[in-house]
Formats: structure tokens, sequence, C-alpha cells
């Protein structure tokens, strides 16, 4: 009679007993090796055919038996410490991550912040000088136009004096006319005869036309002199005017001028802060999505080293499973190699031996959404089948 038993194993580091072969008195005991594969449904099957040796089995399983649990224990507590620390560093790698990113991204922060209010105030001062240079600018260009006026008023009051000048010489002129039409004017006299009358009129009007003449002219002398010199002083003092106002109008001009220039400077240099501060605000928007594009790759990192460990922890489970259920096959089998509930029969006549197969699958089933495993669940079955 051959009885048959199943030792369920798993694909991940599971030790096994392989290729086992012992003879002794026609009895034989064979364990064939598990086949395991690395993808998400993984079958296991392991099947054990036991013949005659049964005491030759119950020798041999009383020391590797034993010697594998232990090893087994051992293992496994190994195992488990190194996984504990595995899951401490995993912890405590997060933290100092994610306060030197917090402490680097703060310090960039506020690099940025200070470069961008000192480029503010830079153009804030620029803005302010180039205020002062147009209200500068504004206050000359009304005091030139203040000087302009100042001379039009000067070019008028010349004119004025030129045309004063023309019309006093033809009053002048008119008033000679009239001397010269009086001197020509013929008075004749009806008058008895007596004496030489026209005689005396003529010597007195030529006495009195001497006396009015001369003082006809010391007074228009003294007159036109007296008005000249009113004249002449004016225009003197209106040439004075005229040249210091136009030296002060070149000045100002040149003044002006250099307002302008010093305007444009401040202008481009105005232009090229704007520029710099739209450069560096353009480099801290490409560094801030650095910055965010590395904390989303850290932050995938960390999602996956969390699935890692969760898948981690139920092979841990699963092989914690597995090692119970082979400690209570071993003792299985020690309760059979020591003798409880073992049935000796006479060999049956030779046919096919009765193999029964135990497979274990697990099925892992995941949830992705955006590329991003969000939920992961896992599920072993038992499918027991007889050969024959």
């Amino acid at each position: 009679m051959a009885s048959t038993l199943s030792v369920r194993s798993h694909s991940i580091r599971q030790p096994s007993f392989s290729n086992m072969s012992m003879r002794d008195s026609g009895r034989s005991v064979r364990s064939k090796p598990p086949v395991s594969s690395l993808s998400t449904v993984s079958t296991l099957s392991r099947s054990v055919s036991m013949g005659n040796g049964l005491n030759m089995l119950a020798t041999s399983m009383s020391f590797n038996g034993l010697g594998v649990g232990a090893s087994e224990k051992e293992t496994m507590q190994g195992l488990n410490d190194r996984l504990a620390n595995y899951l401490d560093k995993v912890r405590s790698l997060e933290r100092s991550n994610a306060e030197l990113e917090a402490h680097a991204i703060g310090q960039e922060v506020r690099k940025k912040t200070l470069e961008n209010a000192r480029i503010m105030l830079e153009i804030d001062n620029a803005k302010l000088a180039a205020d002062d240079f147009r209200v500068k600018w504004e206050a000359e260009a009304a005091l030139c136009q203040s000087v302009e006026r100042d001379c039009q008023a000067l070019k008028r009051a010349k004119s004025d004096h030129d045309q004063i000048i023309e019309e006093l010489y033809f009053l002048k002129k008119n008033h000679d006319e009239l001397r010269l039409a009086n001197e020509q004017v013929n008075v004749e006299v009806d008058a008895a005869a007596g004496p030489d009358l026209a005689g005396i009129l003529a010597e007195l009007r030529v006495q009195y036309e001497g006396i009015a003449r001369k003082n006809k002219e010391e007074a228009e002398t003294w007159y036109l002199k007296r008005f000249l010199e009113a004249v002449q002083s004016e225009v003197k003092e209106s040439n004075e005017a005229l040249r210091c106002a136009q030296g002060e109008l070149s000045e100002r001009r040149r003044f002006l001028q250099a307002l302008e220039v010093e305007l444009d400077s401040l202008r481009k240099q105005v232009n090229v802060l704007e520029g710099n501060l739209a450069e560096t605000g353009h480099k801290y928007s490409m560094e801030m999505d650095r910055l965010q594009s590395s904390l989303t790759q850290l932050e995938d990192e960390l999602s996956q080293l969390r699935l890692d460990m969760q898948r981690n922890k139920t092979d841990y489970e699963q092989l914690l499973r597995i090692k119970q259920n082979l400690e209570m096959e071993i003792a299985t089998y020690r309760r059979l190699l020591e003798g409880e509930e073992v049935v000796k029969e006479t060999p049956p006549p030779p046919k096919n031996p009765d193999v029964r197969t135990r497979k274990i699958v697990k099925v892992v089933t995941q949830t992705m959404i955006n590329g991003k495993v969000v939920d992961e669940s896992s599920e072993v079955e038992q499918i027991e089948e007889r050969k024959k």
C-alpha cells in the first residue's frame, strides 16, 4: 500500500527536501522540487511517495526534520529582526529626507525672496530718481519758456522803440515842412499911406522868426537829446537783459540736454532692471517647477517604497504561515516516525502509485490610477488533485 503526504511550500526562499532518495529493503522516499514562479499567480506543488521503507525515513527525519525546524526558527527570527530594523531605517530616512527637503526649499525661497526684494528696491530707487529728474526737467522747461517769453517781450520793446524813432523822424519832417510853408506866406495889409510899415514888419518878422526858430531848435535839440538818451539807455538795458537772457537760455538748454541724456540713461537702466526681474522670475519659476518635480518624484518613490514594504510584509506573513504549516507537517512526520498511527500492510501487487498533489495559488490584485498603485490585495487558494 502506498500512502501519500503533501507538503506546501512558497516560491520565495523556502527550504525544501529536494531529490532525497533513501533505499532500504525495497523501500524508497522521494521528494520532488517545488515549481516556483515570480509572476502574480504562483503555483506550488510537491508530492511525496512513501513505500515500505518507513524505518529509514524515521531515522533520516529524526535528524534532518528537527535541524530544519530549528534553522527555520532562527532564520525567521533573523528575518523579523532585519525587517524591523529595515522599517526603522526607512522611517528615519523618510523623516530626514522630508526635513532636508523642507530646509532646502525654505532656504531657496528665502534667497529668491531677498533677491526679488533687492531688485524691486533698485527699481523703486530708479523710478524715484527718474521722477526727481522729471520734476527738475519740467521746472527747467518752465523757466526756459519764461526766459523765451521775456526775450519775446524785449524784442517787442525794441520794435516799439524803432517805431517811436520813426514816428519822431516823421513828425520832425512834418514840422519842417510846415515851417517852410509858413515862411512863404505873404501878408498884405491895406492901409493909408504912411510910414513904411512893411519894412518895419519885415524886420520884426525876421527878428522874431529868428528868435522863435532859435528857441524851437534849442527845444527840439534838448528834447531830442533827452529822448535819445532815454531810448539809448533803455536799448542798452534791453540789450544787456537780452544777452543775459540768451546766456541763461543757452545754459538752461545745456542743462536740459544733460537732464534728457541722464533721463534716457535712467530709462535704459530701468528697462535693464525690469528685464533682470523678468529673467529672475522666470528662473525662479523654473526652479520651483524643478523642485516640485523632484518632490513629486520623491513622493512617488516613497509610495513605491511603501508598496514594497507592504509586499514584503505580506510575503513575511505568508512565510510565517508556511513555516507554521511546515512545523505542523514536521510534527506529523515525527509522530509517524515515532510509530504513531502507522499501519503495516503487505505491499500490493505492482501498480501505478496513487499520487495526490496539493496546489497553493496566490492571486494578487492591484488597483492602479494614473500609473500609481492605490490598492493591493492578495488571496490564497488551495487546490488538491489526485493522479492515478
